[in-house]
C-alpha cells in the first residue's frame, strides 16, 4: 500500500469513533470509513497531497471527508422512499384488464383512422421523427432540411391532437 494510506491506517479506530459521532452505527461507519480509504487512494496515485509534514496525515481534511462522507450517505437515504409490498394490493380485477384492453383498442384503432387521412409524407417523417426522436440525424441521413422536417412534425402532430381529441 501507499504511504498515506498506512498513515491513515494507523488511525482507523479514530476515525470510526469520528463517524460514530456523527450519530450512526459502528457497521455504517466501517463502510464510510472505508469509502475514505478508497477516496485517498485516489488522491494518492492522482497525487493529492494531504500531508502536514512528510510523517503525519492532515487530520482535518480526513475529518472533512468523512463528514461529506456521512451527509452525501443521509442524502441517498432521504431520497429513496422505503415502501412495504404488503401494502399494496397487487392482483388485478380482470373487469379492470378487459376494460383497459378495450379503451387501448378503441384508441388505438382511432389513431390509425386519424393517420390514414394523413399525407404519406407527413405520415413518413412523423413516424421517424416519433420513433427515432432525433430529427437532425434524420435530416443528415435523408438531406431534407432540419426546418422542414421539424415544421412537417410539427403541423402533422396538431392535425392529429384535432382529430383526436
Amino acid at each position: 500500500m501507499g504511504k498515506l494510506i498506512d498513515a491513515a491506517a494507523v488511525k482507523h479506530k479514530d476515525w470510526i469513533n469520528i463517524v460514530k459521532s456523527f450519530g450512526c452505527s459502528e457497521y455504517l461507519a466501517e463502510d464510510i470509513v472505508q469509502e475514505m480509504y478508497i477516496m485517498l487512494i485516489g488522491y494518492e496515485q492522482n497525487g493529492l497531497d494531504i500531508w502536514y509534514n512528510d510523517d503525519e496525515i492532515n487530520h482535518w481534511y480526513v475529518f472533512k471527508m468523512l463528514r461529506g462522507l456521512y451527509v452525501a450517505y443521509l442524502r441517498r437515504e432521504n431520497k429513496i422512499t422505503k415502501l412495504d409490498i404488503d401494502e399494496f394490493d397487487l392482483e388485478i380485477d380482470d373487469e379492470d384488464y378487459i376494460e383497459f384492453e378495450q379503451n387501448f383498442e378503441k384508441d388505438l384503432q382511432a389513431y390509425e383512422a386519424a393517420m390514414e387521412d394523413i399525407y404519406w409524407y407527413d405520415k413518413k417523417v412523423f413516424e421517424l421523427i416519433t420513433i427515432t426522436n432525433n430529427i437532425s440525424e434524420i435530416s443528415r441521413r435523408t438531406d431534407i432540411s432540419y426546418d422542414s422536417l421539424r415544421n412537417t412534425f410539427i403541423a402533422t402532430k396538431n392535425k392529429l391532437k384535432n382529430k383526436l381529441l
